[in-house]
């Protein structure tokens, strides 16, 4: 009898241990925090895994886009350069985590990597709008 007692309490304190591994997996709250707070970490990585290695439109907040990238941050800069090409602006350089554009002004996009698998970019608002 307790024999039983002690199978069921450890079946069952397995089985909440897999419950709780998967929740906190399925919800990737492993992840890094994200620098904005509209979109859960499992709705990015779903819209960037979702992004056929392109850049994806995550957020706009206070006066800026954030634009994701599925990828290492070399690709992601050619995708941020190629796409600042196409608002009309021209790339200058990059430094750090700076890139930087000219057009009538100094435009700065800044690159972060998230994880080892995604990059996010900070976008002013009014490059994106230039369209």
């Amino acid at each position: 009898m307790k024999t039983n007692k002690i199978l069921v309490f450890s079946g069952a304190a397995i089985l909440l241990a897999f419950i709780i591994c998967y929740w906190v997996y399925s919800n990737k709250f492993y992840y890094p925090t994200l620098p904005f707070e509209r979109i859960t970490k499992k709705e990015a990585v779903w819209k960037l895994e979702n992004g056929n290695h392109e850049l994806v439109e995550l957020e706009k907040v206070n006066g800026y886009y954030w634009l994701g990238f599925k990828g290492n941050q070399q690709e992601g800069r050619d995708k941020i350069n190629k796409k600042m090409e196409d608002q009309g602006l021209n790339y200058d350089s990059f430094d750090g985590n700076g890139i930087f554009f000219e057009k009538e002004d100094r435009v700065i996009i800044t690159g972060t990597m998230w994880t080892r698998n995604y990059v996010l970019y900070k976008v002013p608002a009014e490059v994106m709008a230039a369209n």
